[in-house]
């Protein structure tokens, strides 16, 4: 063979790992070109803007019906839950068949199959739209799932098999826009939540309160048995616990509800007086008899 014919057949490996590298790039770009996985804060916009709507259009139904119906507090709790059945119907309703939630198209995001990328199903959408509920009701933990998960899943997007993709290319901007508002509401909501649960007006510290009450009526329950036994009401709480019938737990019960340093009996002949304390944000005060 001639050196001619030899230079034709070398091959130049430099160019070789150049088209390699080439290739490479190339292959990186398409991907980053490609659909991207949703970040966690304007999946939280949208959740804020969907959640909104539904709620505006609820509070407004029961304004209407409470106007013109007066029910009791059971029904009204029941009332006040009745806010997730119209929601899982919106979520469900506009995840399917390729649609979009006015706040994930806002946002311009969209919700896959997260293994082919196909839009949900019906049951598959309603699947992922009573995730939300169960979510939300081991005080939100179901969410924070999507800020560990490389693909920001969180519960209900584990439970449903889905994705929450970009469905259009977005500005640095909007980017930017997205990241603060989405923030600003999860600093909102979450200030809100801990208000809610431990707050001086939460349900929590209400129930602290209602413990409390609850339980000097059994004291005064046991000053009573103590004066039918004794003709005389008195202010020795050991005494009291031991007519119980289980006075260690008597005594655990009391230092769960009652703040001890509030606690007092006052006792006469013809009566007797017990304040105490709750064991609430406020140590809200508690009579029994009540004043």
């Amino acid at each position: 063979m001639t050196e001619e014919n030899q230079a034709e057949h070398r091959i130049n490996i430099m160019d070789t790992q150049t088209d390699l590298l080439q290739t490479q790039t190339e292959t990186e770009e398409s991907r980053q070109d490609g659909p991207q996985v949703a970040g966690v804060m304007e999946r939280f916009v949208a959740l804020m803007i969907d959640a909104g709507l539904v709620l505006v259009g609820y509070q407004i139904f029961l304004w209407v019906l409470l106007k013109f119906y007066a029910p009791q507090l059971e029904q009204i709790i029941w009332l006040a839950l009745g806010v997730l059945i119209p929601f899982i119907i919106y979520e469900t309703i506009f995840t399917c068949g390729g649609r979009s939630t006015l706040g994930k198209k806002l946002v311009g995001i969209a919700v896959v199959d997260v293994n082919t990328g196909e839009p949900l199903g019906f049951f598959r959408s309603f699947v992922r739209a009573v995730g939300y509920v169960f979510s939300g009701a081991i005080l939100m933990c179901g969410f924070l799932l999507a800020f560990v998960d490389d693909h920001h899943r969180a519960l209900q997007d584990f439970l449903a098999g889905s994705v929450v993709m970009q469905a259009r290319p977005k500005g640095f901007f909007e980017k930017v826009l997205l990241t603060c508002t989405g923030s600003l509401f999860v600093i909102i909501f979450s200030f809100s939540l801990y208000s809610q649960l431990f707050g001086a007006g939460s349900w929590v510290q209400k129930r602290l309160v209602l413990q409390a009450k609850d339980h000097l009526e059994q004291i005064g329950y046991l000053q009573e048995v103590h004066r039918t036994y004794f003709g005389v009401y008195t202010n020795d709480l050991l005494r009291l616990s031991l007519l119980s019938g289980d006075p260690v737990q008597f005594q655990r019960d009391t230092q769960k509800v009652l703040d001890r340093k509030g606690f007092k009996i006052g006792v006469s002949e013809k009566g007797y007086k017990i304040t105490a304390r709750a064991k609430d944000a406020r140590k809200t005060p508690v009579y029994y008899p009540s004043r």
